[in-house]
């Protein structure tokens, strides 16, 4: 009788981050005695318990517009297109 593995496999979640970024994050989440990989598991599980974004968005103008430009060099059109719902009245650039 062949046995079955009935264990859930862990998915695998790739990032680019601008490196600086990275750094920068690193630093908050240290202060809490976490990793990043820690935080964006927090992040995601409590994304489906509030069946939302877990915060509110508040992005200025500048930091919105850098991030359309950054999605659409790297041609993540399925996130951009998330990111200019958040936002409908942002000027086309």
């Amino acid at each position: 009788m062949t046995k079955v593995d009935n264990t859930p496999q862990s998915a695998h979640l790739e990032l680019d981050l601008d490196p600086q970024l990275m750094q920068d994050v690193t630093h908050v989440y240290q202060k809490y005695g976490m990793s990043v990989t820690t935080a964006i598991h927090l992040f995601l599980q409590q994304s489906v318990s509030d069946q939302d974004l877990p915060f509110d968005v508040e992005l200025s103008p500048k930091q919105f517009q850098a991030e359309i430009a950054r999605e659409k060099a790297t041609g993540d059109l399925q996130s951009l297109a998330a990111v200019e719902a958040l936002w409908p009245d942002c000027p086309d650039q």
